[in-house]
């Protein structure tokens, strides 16, 4: 089976733009047996720009099919923690996701997480497939 969320993975990126770290950025999904099982994506912001915004050991993104999106800080020995939630969406829309990253480098945080708008069930019809699996 391929990876059904590598449309969405690719969306979001191109909706952050130069607010993400291409090459750090990943998506991953497994399977056992064509039983569905959890799909994750990662996405680590550019360091300029979080530096720039107060993080001077970045900041990543991530999300699952069963959490929504989450940003986490970067610690000094190159980790991420204090995930705190990013939208409310499960499966927001690239165009609310890169909103509230703007928020993130922009010195807004305290404003997260942004309400979020559903990305339509037939952009990604996987993705929407694989949330009602895991609820």
């Amino acid at each position: 089976m391929a990876d059904p969320h590598t449309p969405y993975f690719k969306d979001v990126l191109t909706a952050l733009g130069a607010n993400a770290d291409r090459t750090e950025s990943f998506a991953q999904y497994c399977n056992d047996d064509g039983e569905q099982m959890l799909a994750e994506i990662f996405i680590q912001l550019d360091n300029d720009r979080a530096d720039a915004a107060g993080h001077p050991h970045g900041l990543g993104l991530f999300w699952t099919q069963t959490v929504g999106w989450l940003w986490m800080r970067g610690t000094s020995d190159g980790r991420f923690a204090n995930e705190q939630p990013l939208v409310l969406a499960l499966i927001a829309t690239p165009a609310s996701v890169a909103a509230a990253v703007h928020d993130l480098l922009t010195g807004r945080a305290a404003e997260l997480p942004l309400r979020g708008e559903d990305a339509p069930a037939a952009a990604y019809p996987a993705l929407q497939e694989l949330a009602r699996a895991t609820d």
